[in-house]
């Protein structure tokens, strides 16, 4: 089974272009290419392709985008990904959930419907 989390779009504050530019040649720095492919055949879930671009406006603002393949392979997988939690600050930013898909190993494709959303405070603020 493979959930697609795709296009998650959320604005992001100024503050955080200076601390991506800041720190930005230390992560390209600590990449390295793995020489043999991992035997992966034991975990619960496996991620297969996590790409996030973040983009920033001459004003101060900007956009987060993450996409996201993830090969769920026993039952931990499924209740590590049975709900999906996204933190944003509802002060700064803005959160955009374009889809969420599930795809079957018979290839079978399920659309989450977005009125299964939940936006809700942690209970650490309430």
């Amino acid at each position: 089974m493979k959930v697609t989390i795709a296009r998650m779009r959320s604005r992001v504050p100024a503050f955080f272009s200076f601390i991506f530019l800041l720190l930005s040649p230390f992560v390209a720095a600590q990449s390295q290419p793995s020489t043999s492919p991992a035997d992966t055949s034991q975990e619960g879930f496996v991620f297969e392709q996590l790409k996030e671009s973040v983009r920033f406006e001459n004003d101060g603002s900007g956009m987060r985008e993450t996409t996201a393949i993830i090969r769920i392979q026993s039952q931990a997988g499924v209740q590590a990904f049975g709900q999906l939690v996204f933190g944003y600050s509802t002060a700064t930013e803005d959160l955009k959930l374009d889809y969420v898909r599930v795809r079957t190993p018979d290839g079978q494709v399920t659309e989450t419907p977005a009125s299964s959303t939940q936006d809700f405070a942690p209970e650490v603020l309430q």
